[in-house]
């Protein structure tokens, strides 16, 4: 059963951003997106973390590649209603939301850091990860 979970970001990081604009064919109108979504939880601080990483390519050749880390500070009271069996249990609708808050920040950075070049011609496609993301994430407690 889903809960209910109270949170705040807590801040955001651009771990990695590069672009290789010499590496697009003009010849060819598509690119494609590979995105992962990975969660960590830091016990001590009650903060999961959420790292979003996009890569854009064509032809195999890598054209963009963006890595954002979002941190949310998750409520103590969330938490207990979150606790069974000595396990913290992120379920999939919380994992979605932070994913998708995520992924939204992706798209407007590589909109902003690429406007001016070929590669802006590309925005990041919209994802629902409600049918990427269906397994709890579940920490030890």
């Amino acid at each position: 059963m889903e809960q209910q979970v109270r949170y705040k970001y807590r801040k955001m990081e651009l771990e990695q951003f590069a672009s290789f604009e010499e590496n697009i064919d003009k010849s060819i109108e598509e690119v494609q997106f590979q995105t992962e979504t990975q969660f960590s939880f830091d016990k001590e601080e009650h903060v999961l973390c959420c790292t979003i990483t996009t890569n854009m390519t064509q032809k195999g050749q890598p054209l963009l590649k963006c890595e954002l880390r979002s941190y949310f500070d998750i409520d103590p009271k969330s938490l207990d209603g979150l606790r069974k069996d000595g396990k913290i249990i992120f379920f999939p609708g919380i994992l979605v939301q932070f994913a998708s808050l995520g992924y939204g920040t992706v798209r407007g950075i590589m909109y902003a850091k690429t406007m001016g070049t070929q590669l802006a011609d590309f925005i990041l496609p919209p994802v629902y990860f409600g049918t990427l993301i269906d397994k709890s994430f579940t920490v030890e407690d």
